[in-house]
C-alpha cells in the first residue's frame, strides 16, 4: 500500500469557493450567540471545504455537536511498515469557548486534564491541543521541562505553553489562508513547502513529533546507556560541547535531544535524495549508519558519530516508534526548491534548550549570509571554508553565489569548492544536510561519489597552530590517555587516514591478546606504504595510536575512537588552502571556558597572533572570536585570500578588542566594516561585520577604513535578503580608529587623538558586591524610630529588591530582627540624579565601625561567629542565616569562598574611607554618567557605596562640587559615545569610560574651575529644591527615572548651559 498522494495547491490557485465558504462561516460565528451553533457552523464549513474526501466526511460526521470538547482522532498512514495493522494517530483535541478572552484559563485546564486522563491510560503523545471561540483559535503544548515526569503531574501542575506562531486570528481579510491552517493541523491532505517556520513547527519542542520522540528516547536511554561504548559516546559528546559552549551541562535530557536531531537531519536528507515512499528496516539501518547514502553519490554522509547507539540491536527495535513518528512527518512536506536555511530553527531551538542563551542565539540569518557572500566574486576555483558552521548557512550561501556566478558549475566542482569546521556533533550532521537540501538531487548524477567536506573538530586545535607549545610534537588523546606524537603523522591526509585504518584494524585482530611489538608494527606499516619514505618517528607516532585503540577496545570502552582521532586533526591539514573565510564565530569569552587544557591553548594562541589585550585584567573578557579572526586569517587563508566575519560589536570599543582594531593583530589588515546596530531584529546584542586579508605588516590600523551602515526594521528575524534588501538601507561611511588616554574605538568621527590618562582615573574606584541583594537590602517592619543609637529593629528583606531578584536568590525573604550599628545607606545607580540623591537604599552589613586612637574610624569585617562573640546576638543569628543560605546556593565557582569574603570582594567594602567628608558617586550602567556630592553629615547612617557606582572621596567641597560639574555636562558625555559598549538600545555602560575623557585636577587658583564648582553648588540646591517639590509618585522604573533625570536637567537649564560652556574649555 502507498502513501496517499499528497494534493500540490498554490494558495493562490484556490477556488474562490472556498473563501467564500469561510467569509460566510465568519459570519454566522460572530452574529451567532450560542456555542452549540457556532460549532454546528463550524461542522458545516468543514463538510463544505472537503466535500470531495469522502474519508474525511466520515470524519467531521463523527464531530460531537453537544460536547465541548471536539477530538479529531485522524488516522497517518505508516511510512515505515506497509500494510501494518497499527495505523498512526493524531489526536486533535479541540476546547470550544464562547470567547476565549474570558475563558482561556479554563480551556487550558480543560485541555490539560483530558491530556493527562489520556497519558495514563497508556497512550503515546499523539496530541494537538487547540483552544478556539470559532475566530480565534491557540495551540498549546506541554513545557519541555516537564516531559520526564508528565504522567505523575496533576492537573494544576502541567504548564501548558501557547504556541505563537501557530496562533490563527480569522477574519476577512485572511479566509483563504484560515483553509490552509485548518487542513495542516487536522488533515495535512495538502503537502506544504518547506519553509523555516513550518520545519520548527512540526519538529521544534513544542511539536508533538519532538514531545513524543522524547519520552520514547527516554524510556530506552536508561538500558542503552548500561554499556560502555555508550557511555563512551556521552562522555566524549560532553568533552566536545564543554569546548563548543565553554561549559557546558552534560545531562541525559540535552543528550537525547541532539539525538533526535540527528535521527531527524538523516531522515530528512534521506527524504530529499529518494522517492521513497516506504522505508524498510534494513532501508532505515542504512539511513542511521549512513550507507544508504552510498547508493545516492554521497560517500559520508554519516560518519559512526556519538549518537550511533541508536542503531545498535538493543535499541534499534526499541526506537521503530520514533522513526515513524519522524518519517511521517517529514513527509507532509515538500523539499524543491528551497530557498532558505530550513533547519536553522529547529537546530536553533533544539541544541541550545537548556543553554540557549551561551550560543543559540547567535546563528546568522538567510539574509545577512546573502548579504555578505554578494561582496565576493566566487570563481570555480575558489575553495571557501565556515570554521564555525553551525547549522550551515553561509556554505548555502556560498553555494547559490557560485552558482548565480557559474551557472555552468557541476554538483561534483561545487562540493569540492565547499568547506565547514565545527566542534558541535550536531553542527556537523545538520550541515550536511543543509547542504544536500542546496546541492538537490543532482548529487545523484554526480560522476564520481560525493564527499561532503564537514569535518567535525576544533578549529583552533591544527596541530600546526599549538605545535610551538610542545616543539615539534602534539598531544593526542585517545580515552583517558595521552600520547605526544611528531606533527610529521600529519603531513598527507590520504596517508592519515590509511594508517588510522590500518591501526584500527590492527587493534582489532590483536584485543585480547599479546600487543605486536613495535618492530611487528614497523614492517606491516611499510608493507603497507611500500616505497612513501615514511620516517621512524611517524611509524612511531601510529604505534602509540595503535597501542590507544587497543587499549579501549579492550575496556569495551570503543566504537568512536577512530572516528574523533580521524576527524578532530583534519583542520591540519587545511592549512593555507582558502580563498574565502566566512562566517560567525563563538561569541563566548575566554572567562566562560572551563576546559584547562583548552584554555591554555586559547592562551597560547592569543599570545602568537598578539590579540592578548595588553591589561591583564581584560583578558578574561576577550571574546574566543578575535582569537578566531586571527587565527583563521593566519591559518587558513592562501596569500590573497578573504575572511568576512559577523562579530560582537563590542570589536568597536571594548579595551579587550583594541589590538585588533589598532592593527597590531598579527597577520591580518581590515579591509571593510560593517555596522549592523540600527537592523532589528537581529541579535540580542549589537553587531557587527569585519572584512580583513592577511597582511605580513607589524601594525595595520584602521584609518580612513571603508563600510557601511545597515538600518532598517525586518518583518522577521531570519527573512531572505530579497526581502531585505527592500527595507534595508545602507549608508557608505569612512572608518577611524580614535583614542582617548588608553582606550581606542572605531568611530566614523576623525578626531584629535589625546594620549594624556585623566588624573582622576585611579583615584575613582567602584563599590562592594553587595550581593544577594536579598541578604543585605531591608526595610523596617516597624515605627521608624527617631535615631538609629543603640537600638534592635525589626527588619525584612526589601520587596523592592525581591523584584529584581534571578535564581537562585529568587524567593529567598529574611525576617528577624538587627542591633542598629549593622544597619548602613547606600544607593543604587537608580538613586544617583543629576546633582541629587534620591531615596538611599538601607543594608545590613556585617561590619563594625571603630574608631582608632588617632580618632579615625576603622571597618572591621564580622562572621556570625564573630558577631556571637561580641554579644550582637541578633546580628549573628541573622548573618549566620545569609553564611547558610548561601552555602546551599553559591556557585561552583565560589564555593570556596565565604558570603563575607564576596561582599568584601577585591577589599572593595573594607576599603572604603568613612573618615572622607564628601562622595563623588556616579553611575556605572546607563547611556550617560549622572552625578551627586554625598556629605556623610547629611545622612543619618554610616554609607556604603555598592558596586554599581562609582566614587571618589574628598576633603574639599569645592572640588568635589567641580567633579559633579563636569560628569554631568554633556561634553564629556557625549565624547565617550564611541568608546562605550552598546546594548540593543544603544550605549549602556559608563564604566570608567567617562574618565577616560581628560580633564585636570581642580585648581582652586583656576577661575573655569572655581566658577564650575560654584555652578554645581547652585545645582545641588535647585535640584534638591525640585525633588522637593516634585517626589516622584510611583516607584521609579527605568523609563521614570530616565524621564525625572531629564526632567531635573531641564529645571537647571540655566546652569547646564553654563557648565557646558565652561568644561569645553577643560576638557580634552
Amino acid at each position: 500500500m502507498k502513501l496517499k498522494t499528497k494534493i500540490e495547491i498554490n494558495t493562490n490557485s484556490m477556488t474562490d469557493t472556498k473563501s467564500e465558504h469561510i467569509k460566510e462561516y465568519l459570519k454566522k460565528v460572530k452574529s451567532a450567540n450560542k456555542e452549540l451553533t457556532k460549532k454546528e457552523a463550524f461542522k458545516d464549513l468543514l463538510n463544505r471545504l472537503y466535500s470531495n474526501d469522502k474519508e474525511i466526511t466520515r470524519l467531521i460526521d463523527k464531530i460531537t455537536l453537544g460536547a465541548e470538547k471536539t477530538i479529531f482522532n485522524i488516522p497517518r498512514k505508516d511510512k515505515i511498515h506497509k500494510g501494518r495493522a497499527d495505523t498512526l494517530f493524531n489526536n486533535i483535541i479541540i476546547e470550544f469557548e464562547n470567547d476565549l478572552k474570558i475563558t482561556l484559563v479554563n480551556a487550558k485546564e480543560q485541555l490539560a486534564g483530558y491530556l493527562l486522563g489520556q497519558l495514563r491510560s497508556g497512550e503515546g503523545y499523539n496530541f494537538t491541543l487547540i483552544a478556539s471561540d470559532f475566530v480565534n483559535w491557540k495551540v498549546f503544548v506541554p513545557d519541555v521541562s516537564q516531559l520526564d515526569r508528565i504522567e505523575n503531574l496533576q492537573e494544576h501542575e502541567l504548564i501548558l505553553n501557547e504556541v505563537k506562531s501557530s496562533a490563527f486570528v480569522l477574519n476577512e481579510k485572511n479566509s483563504a489562508e484560515f483553509y490552509y491552517w485548518i487542513d495542516r493541523f487536522l488533515f495535512k491532505e495538502v503537502k506544504q513547502k518547506a519553509t523555516l517556520k513550518g520545519i520548527e513547527e512540526a519538529f521544534g519542542y513544542q511539536s508533538y513529533i519532538f514531545i513524543e520522540s522524547f519520552r520514547e528516547l527516554n524510556k530506552w536511554f536508561n538500558e542503552a546507556k548500561k554499556f560502555g561504548e555508550v557511555q563512551v559516546s556521552f562522555e566524549q559528546w560532553s568533552k566536545f560541547l564543554s569546548i563548543a559552549y565553554g561549559s557546558f551541562d552534560a545531562r541525559d535530557n540535552n543528550f537525547l535531544i541532539h539525538t533526535y536531531l540527528s535521527i531527524f537531519s538523516k531522515m530528512l536528507a534521506y527524504s530529499v535524495v529518494s522517492s521513497d515512499d516506504y522505508i524498510d528496516d534494513s532501508e532505515l539501518k542504512g539511513i542511521l549508519d549512513g550507507t544508504i547514502f552510498h547508493r545516492f553519490n554521497i560517500r559520508n554522509f554519516v560518519d559512526n558519530d556519538f549518537f550511533h547507539w541508536i542503531n545498535t540491536g538493543r535499541s534499534f527495535n526499541n526506537l521503530k516508534k520514533v522513526y515513524r513518528l519522524i518519517a511521517q512527518e517529514i513527509s507532509n512536506f515538500d523539499y524543491q526548491n528551497v530557498d532558505e536555511d530550513v533547519l536553522k530553527g529547529v537546530y536553533q531551538e533544539l541544541i541550545d534548550i537548556d543553554t540557549r542563551h551561551s550560543l543559540g542565539e547567535y546563528y546568522t540569518p538567510d539574509w545577512l549570509c546573502e548579504r555578505i557572500v554578494q561582496e565576493f566574486e566566487f570563481k570555480k576555483s575558489d575553495k571557501i571554508l565556515d570554521p564555525a558552521c553551525g547549522s550551515g548557512s553561509f556554505l548555502r550561501a556560498a553555494i547559490h553565489r557560485i552558482r548565480e556566478l557559474n551557472p555552468d558549475v557541476s554538483v561534483e566542482e561545487l562540493n569540492e569548492q565547499i568547506y565547514g569546521i565545527d566542534i558541535h556533533p550536531l553542527s556537523v550532521q545538520i550541515t550536511k544536510t543543509t547542504l544536500l537540501l542546496a546541492l538537490g538531487k543532482e548529487v545523484i548524477n554526480a560522476q564520481k561519489p560525493v564527499h561532503l567536506n564537514i569535518i567535525l573538530a576544533n578549529t583552533l586545535l591544527a596541530p600546526e597552530g599549538v605545535q610551538n607549545l610542545f616543539g615539534g610534537e602534539f598531544q593526542m588523546n585517545i580515552d583517558k590517555e595521552k600520547y605526544f606524537l611528531t606533527t610529521q603523522v600529519l603531513d598527507d591526509v590520504k596517508m592519515f587516514d590509511e594508517a588510522l585504518n590500518l591501526c584500527d584494524e590492527l587493534a582489532e585482530q590483536t584485543m585480547g591478546k599479546k600487543k605486536e611489538t613495535e618492530d611487528v608494527f614497523e614492517n606491516i606499516f611499510r608493507k603497507h606504504f611500500k616505497g612513501t619514505g615514511i620516517t621512524a618517528r611517524v611509524i612511531e607516532g601510529f604505534y602509540k595510536i595503535y597501542t590507544g585503540l587497543k587499549a579501549v577496545k579492550e575496556k569495551g570502552r570503543d566504537s568512536i575512537w577512530k572516528f574523533i582521532v580521524q576527524n578532530l586533526y583534519k583542520p591540519y591539514f587545511l592549512a593555507n588552502k582558502f580563498d574565502y573565510v566566512i562566517g560567525n564565530p563563538p561569541w563566548f569569552t575566554y572567562s566562560s571556558i572551563r576546559n584547562e587544557d583548552y584554555q591554555n591553548i586559547l592562551n597560547a594562541l592569543a599570545d602568537k597572533y598578539e590579540v592578548k589585550p595588553a591589561k591583564v585584567a581584560n583578558f578574561p573578557h576577550l571574546e574566543i572570536a578575535s582569537i578566531f579572526l586571527a587565527y583563521c586569517s593566519n591559518y587558513f587563508l592562501s596569500n590573497d585570500g578573504q575572511i568576512a566575519f559577523v562579530l560582537p560589536r563590542s570589536f568597536f570599543s571594548a579595551d579587550h578588542h583594541d589590538n585588533t582594531r589598532s592593527g597590531k593583530a598579527k597577520g591580518l589588515r581590515l579591509k571593510q566594516i560593517w555596522d549592523l546596530e540600527k537592523v532589528t531584529p537581529l541579535f540580542r546584542i549589537p553587531s557587527c561585520v569585519f572584512f580583513a586579508e592577511p597582511s605580513n605588516k607589524k601594525s595595520n590600523p584602521v584609518n580612513n577604513l571603508n563600510g557601511l551602515v545597515l538600518s532598517g526594521k525586518l518583518p522577521e528575524n531570519n527573512c531572505n535578503y530579497s526581502v531585505a534588501n527592500k527595507i534595508l538601507t545602507e549608508e557608505e561611511i569612512k572608518w577611524y580608529n580614535v583614542k582617548q588616554g588608553k582606550s581606542s574605538a572605531i568611530s566614523s568621527k576623525k578626531s584629535k587623538s589625546i594620549s594624556a590618562e585623566n588624573p582622576y582615573k585611579k583615584l575613582f574606584k567602584q563599590g562592594a558586591t553587595i550581593v544577594p541583594r536579598c541578604f543585605y537590602f531591608v526595610e523596617i517592619i516597624q515605627d521608624v524610630p527617631k535615631d538609629f543609637k543603640d537600638r534592635v529593629i525589626n527588619i525584612k528583606t526589601s520587596d523592592l529588591i525581591e523584584r529584581d531578584a534571578k535564581k537562585p536568590w529568587k524567593g529567598l525573604e529574611f525576617t528577624g530582627k538587627i542591633e542598629s550599628k549593622f544597619i548602613f545607606r547606600t544607593a543604587l545607580a537608580k538613586s544617583i540624579l543629576p546633582f541629587a540623591l534620591y531615596k538611599p537604599d538601607l543594608v545590613v552589613l556585617p561590619v563594625l565601625i571603630e574608631k582608632n586612637n588617632e580618632g579615625n574610624k576603622k571597618i572591621k569585617l564580622q562572621s556570625a561567629k564573630d558577631l556571637m562573640q561580641e554579644g550582637y546576638l541578633n546580628a549573628s543569628k541573622w548573618f549566620n542565616n545569609v553564611e547558610n543560605t548561601w552555602q546551599i546556593h553559591r556557585t561552583e565557582k565560589n564555593q570556596n569562598i565565604s558570603s563575607e569574603d564576596y561582599l568584601n570582594w577585591q577589599n572593595k567594602l573594607t576599603q572604603q574611607n568613612v573618615n572622607a567628608p564628601y562622595l563623588v558617586i556616579y553611575n556605572m550602567s546607563g547611556k550617560d554618567a549622572y552625578s551627586t556630592i554625598l556629605r556623610r553629615s547629611d545622612i543619618e547612617l554610616e554609607f556604603f557605596v555598592d558596586y554599581t557606582t562609582f566614587r571618589i572621596e574628598l576633603n574639599k567641597l569645592m572640588e568635589a562640587n567641580y567633579l559633579t560639574a563636569i560628569l554631568n555636562s554633556n561634553v564629556p558625555n557625549l565624547l565617550m559615545k564611541d568608546f562605550q559598549a552598546r546594548g540593543l538600545f544603544g550605549a549602556r555602560h559608563v564604566s570608567k569610560k567617562i574618565l577616560d575623557i581628560y580633564f585636570p585636577r581642580f585648581d582652586e587658583t583656576n577661575e573655569v574651575h572655581k566658577k564650575l564648582a560654584e555652578l554645581s553648588e547652585t545645582a545641588h540646591k535647585k535640584a534638591a529644591k525640585y525633588l522637593e517639590d516634585n517626589p516622584p509618585q510611583k516607584e521609579l522604573t527605568a523609563t521614570r527615572l530616565g524621564k525625572l533625570r531629564l526632567n531635573i536637567k531641564k529645571h537647571l537649564s540655566e546652569e547646564m548651559k553654563e557648565i557646558d560652556k565652561l568644561v569645553k574649555k577643560v576638557v580634552g
